[in-house]
């Protein structure tokens, strides 16, 4: 199983270990502890007839609504009929309900199915009846080529109630620009959680990443992601969050989307 999950690994996640496999295999969330809001966990495999697992999915209900959860799904990905078979099971198994896909973060990814990367996947969700809804944008950076700290503006507290690092970000003369919050590295590796500027007649973004970025280089961090959710009704659109970020030369490597199928 630790195979198939590698092999739908979306650039910048650590390789997934037997510890967070297990954690996903009894409903846990990605960061937290076991969702309460979650019933009945099931895991069942599609395999050869040599034993060799070809397919894996895992399914719940969920208590507040009664809704069903499709929480992961992973399988040979040029293998359509594999992916459609398993998602007729967790239907079947859910009975009679609305079941929403890919909407809960999980011991082994974030929310969403990466739609570009997995696209046997995503067209087995649709012949099954479920719609897809943009939940966001994966975006993905190494540092690599990042020198040290551009002039020393940061200063990093750890976040006991959040898992992470805020920093907090400040102007030569000590005046703040704005706050970040990452997640502990793991493997070199940490994600973006959110950004934040302290109110200015001009745009700081550009600077309080820029300085985000050369601060966690200078601290031995290899690579960085982010995504950035799709906006609300009434809210602005991702173009200007996207343009900040691809300046600051970050990829964006895929969608994330999440589904819904009605009875």
């Amino acid at each position: 199983m630790l195979e198939l999950v590698a092999a739908d690994l979306l650039p910048g996640l650590p390789e997934p270990t037997s510890a967070e496999l297990d954690q996903a295999l009894a409903g846990t969330c990605l960061g937290g502890p076991v969702r309460a809001v979650l019933k009945g966990v099931r895991t069942e495999v599609l395999a050869c007839a040599d034993g060799r697992i070809v397919g894996v999915a895992s399914w719940a209900e969920r208590s507040p609504d009664g809704a069903g959860a499709l929480l992961w799904l992973h399988c040979l990905e040029d293998e359509q009929h594999l992916a459609r078979a398993l998602i007729e099971r967790a239907v079947a198994g859910l009975g009679r309900r609305t079941v929403n896909a890919f909407m809960e973060p999980t011991a082994l990814a974030p929310v969403g199915l990466p739609a570009r990367m997995r696209p046997g996947t995503r067209r087995a969700l649709e012949e099954c009846g479920f719609s897809g809804t943009d939940h966001g944008r994966y975006l993905h950076r190494r540092l690599d080529d990042r020198g040290g700290r551009l002039y020393a503006v940061a200063d990093v507290v750890e976040c006991p109630g959040l898992p992470g690092w805020r920093l907090q970000l400040r102007e030569r003369d000590g005046s703040r620009i704005g706050e970040a919050l990452v997640s502990v590295p793991v493997e070199g590796t940490t994600a973006l959680q959110w950004l934040s500027l302290a109110p200015s007649p001009s745009s700081r973004g550009n600077i309080v990443l820029e300085q985000c970025l050369a601060h966690l280089a200078d601290r031995g961090v290899r690579e960085v992601t982010a995504v950035l959710s799709a906006p609300a009704e009434g809210q602005p659109d991702l173009d200007a969050a996207l343009a900040l970020h691809t300046a600051a030369g970050f990829d964006e490597i895929d969608q994330l989307h999440v589904y819904t199928r009605r009875p």
